[in-house]
């Protein structure tokens, strides 16, 4: 700035030897004692008016000098050196005509430097709002970019509000204190209105966010609302933007008992809301209808998980996303039960049906369990719990013990046809790698049940660096852990030890604890 102030005045002293510069609004002092032209004398007017004439005239007839005078220009009656001022020039220069050269705006724009001083007051703004304007912006355009620079927004006056809302949701208000300093306050709430339709007697902040969170609600149920379709295109920019998510859920959270979206909520179908996402309430409100819908098979199992998926893309998923995988693997549970037969011919016919369909509905079953439990609001899912848990108590588990019962009662012997027995894994399996000098590690894993089995080799699969395969064998009976350890080792006859501790012994050896197992394999 001080450097177009000096060039300013090299220009007039290339003309004349005396320049009179006023201050009038006695802002324009450090510019002045900033200023140092070469040959040029500064001088000031401080009740010394004769003085200066006196040295400006006889003392020193041919140096050039720049006289200030911290204050208006005196009327004609009343300025001592008004005889010199009319030979010479004025510098007609304040700080609202320096700052809009500096910015290179044409002086029919000046208003919108003098109606708003203390925004110029900081030189960073000032920076900041030159990159931001172009040549041919009106005055209107010129403020937006004044409101922008005051929140530091990028953009127009979408981004602004987005930024004002993130102050909202903090508890600040340093940007819309500045826009009030800044004497930008009617400007903003004058293009709000144009924009979105936001009309008040006093407006604010608050009353503009409440508004607009009520009205994208109720437009996005296709209803009348207080403000325009262009602020629901705004609200969802927003809401949807990753760097406005913790601002977006704070004033969610705050606005919706206030705005009774819950008691609304009550009165609507789920299915009018499966799109909306405004607020929490909003995927509760589905939880418990479509958990409802689940336990009474109100509706189609396609239909459920359609809508299952569709709440992926609400902002209020990765909260209660284990809910909806609770749904959806109960849902897949009871569509893969209704598909199910469960009877069969042979034991051997019941593991074939088991190892190729049956085993995922226990898996369907244990990840219902698992991310139900994994959610922390069981509570939500209690109705659909007793539901699944029944079906897969009486209509599963009941109706295969059965069908294996019928058929277990008429063997004579725990050999099923075509399946390997448990106890001859070491002879037939593990033997087999060590005759050829690999290494075998044998997992034992308490209740690996064969559907764990079959996740774990999908996932081994999906790393693309191994292969797998998956076989079923035929367990010992009774099937507990003990039994089932001792019967991978290498053995010719399991028995009980009969002492009464329930331990197993192979060829008569204790297989109770790891020493005595590694004893047994060697």
């Amino acid at each position: 700035m001080t450097d177009q102030i000096a060039a300013s005045l090299q220009r007039l002293f290339d003309e004349h030897r005396i320049v009179f510069w006023y201050d009038a609004a006695r802002d324009m002092r450090s510019e002045f004692d900033a200023v140092d032209i070469a040959g040029v004398i500064k001088v000031e007017i401080a009740n010394n008016q004769f003085g200066l004439k006196h040295r400006m005239l006889r003392q020193e007839p041919n140096a050039k000098f720049l006289v200030f005078h911290d204050g208006p220009e005196p009327t004609n009656a009343a300025n001592w050196l008004l005889d010199l001022q009319l030979a010479t020039a004025v510098f007609k220069a304040d700080q609202a005509g320096i700052w809009l050269g500096e910015l290179g705006l044409p002086p029919q724009l000046e208003s919108v430097v003098r109606d708003h001083m203390e925004f110029y007051r900081s030189k960073a703004r000032v920076t900041e709002l030159k990159r931001l304007i172009h040549a041919d912006d009106t005055q209107s355009q010129v403020r937006l970019r004044m409101l922008a620079v005051c929140v530091s927004a990028e953009g127009g006056l979408d981004t602004i509000v987005e930024a004002l809302l993130g102050e909202l949701a903090a508890e600040r208000d340093d940007a819309m204190r500045l826009i009030e300093r800044s004497g930008l306050t009617d400007v903003f709430w004058k293009q709000v209105g144009n924009a979105y339709g936001y009309q008040s007697d006093q407006p604010d902040l608050e009353d503009f966010a409440i508004a607009m969170f009520q009205s994208a609600y109720l437009r996005a149920l296709g209803e009348d609302a207080k403000l325009n379709a262009e602020a629901l295109l705004v609200f969802r920019r927003w809401k949807n933007n990753r760097h406005w998510e913790e601002a977006f859920g704070t004033l969610a959270a705050r606005y919706q008992g206030l705005l009774k979206i819950p008691e609304d909520l009550s009165k609507r179908d789920f299915r009018q809301v499966m799109s909306v996402d405004h607020f929490e309430e909003i995927d509760r409100h589905i939880i418990r209808q479509l958990v409802h819908a689940m336990s009474t098979q109100t509706f189609s199992a396609s239909e459920v998980l359609k809508w299952g998926r569709e709440r992926r893309q609400s902002h209020w998923y990765s909260i209660y996303e284990d809910i909806y995988q609770a749904i959806g693997f109960a849902t897949e549970f009871q569509q893969a039960l209704a598909a199910a037969n469960l009877g069969m011919t042979s034991p051997a016919e019941g593991v074939k049906r088991y190892v190729s369909s049956w085993y995922k509905l226990d898996q369907l079953y244990r990840k219902f369990i698992y991310h139900m439990q994994r959610s922390g609001y069981a509570s939500l899912l209690s109705e659909l719990y007793e539901a699944v848990e029944n079906r897969y108590t009486n209509s599963f588990l009941l109706k295969v013990n059965d069908a294996w019962q019928d058929q277990v009662s008429g063997l004579s012997d725990w050999v099923i046809p075509g399946y390997e027995r448990q106890s001859a894994f070491y002879i037939e399996q593990a033997a087999e790698f060590r005759r050829k000098d690999q290494k075998v590690v044998v997992i034992v894993s308490d209740a690996l049940r064969f559907e764990v089995a079959e996740e774990c080799l999908r996932r081994i699969r999906a790393l693309n660096r191994f292969d797998a395969e998956l076989k079923p064998m035929i367990s010992s009976l009774p099937s507990y852990t003990q039994l089932g350890m001792a019967a991978l080792l290498p053995n010719k006859e399991l028995s009980f030890a009969t002492d009464g501790s329930g331990s197993v012994l192979s060829g008569g050896e204790s297989t109770q604890g790891l020493a005595a197992r590694e004893k047994v394999l060697a």
